[in-house]
């Protein structure tokens, strides 16, 4: 008898829909538990990527930061009351879940297993967990530069997919792009906005 097909993430979250209400992280993080805390942090990063979702700055990036910390630590994932309790509305959900389906959707096409010793060699699930946090920092920080959340998304993004899918590649893009966040920022600390422009002109 051949085993069941796995089932794919974005089947994971789409499956959040079909509660058609409004859903506390708690209660996700409950749905999701058979994924982990990586879903979660997957969708916790989502709102970052549409510009006309407010408020969940603080919340979200200070969530994604500890679920980091925690696996940077090797300790099991651990999220506080204020961050569990917070609701999002059935509205909400739904645009944050279409942008990370969508997403996901692109990702899976692409990831296989491959390079293993960049998602579970020794210490690869701390450095990917203290690539998270650092990505954490900039969306929870109100840093306002044009795109600055982009890069740090995108690297939380990559770093979680690559875990859950073993994909080594996908592990190492997450890094890369974490690596271009602090070097865009540095940048914008030294040279302002014109010489960012700049290096923008140059790509």
């Amino acid at each position: 008898m051949t085993e069941p097909s796995p089932r794919r993430l974005s089947e994971d979250i789409a499956a959040l829909l079909l509660h058609e209400r409004s859903l506390s992280i708690g209660e996700i993080e409950a749905l999701l538990q058979g994924r982990g805390f990586a879903l979660l942090i997957m969708l916790l990063a989502a709102p970052f990527l549409i510009p006309s979702v407010p408020g969940l700055s603080t919340p979200f990036g200070a969530a994604i930061i500890l679920i980091g910390a925690c696996l940077a630590c090797g300790r099991k994932p651990w999220l506080p009351q204020f961050v569990l309790r917070r609701e999002l509305s059935l509205e909400m959900l739904r645009k944050i879940l279409g942008v990370l389906i969508k997403l996901l959707r692109q990702m899976e096409r692409l990831t296989k297993s491959r390079l293993p010793f960049l998602h579970s060699g020794p210490g690869m699930v701390n450095l990917i967990g203290l690539g998270i946090a650092s990505g954490g920092i900039f969306l929870f920080l109100p840093i306002m530069v044009p795109v600055m959340n982009t890069l740090p998304t995108l690297s939380i993004l990559f770093l979680t997919a690559g875990m859950m899918e073993r994909d080594g590649l996908f592990v190492l893009l997450g890094h890369l792009f974490g690596a271009a966040a602090w070097i865009y920022f540095g940048a914008w600390l030294l040279l302002g906005k014109a010489g960012v422009d700049f290096l923008q002109g140059m790509f």
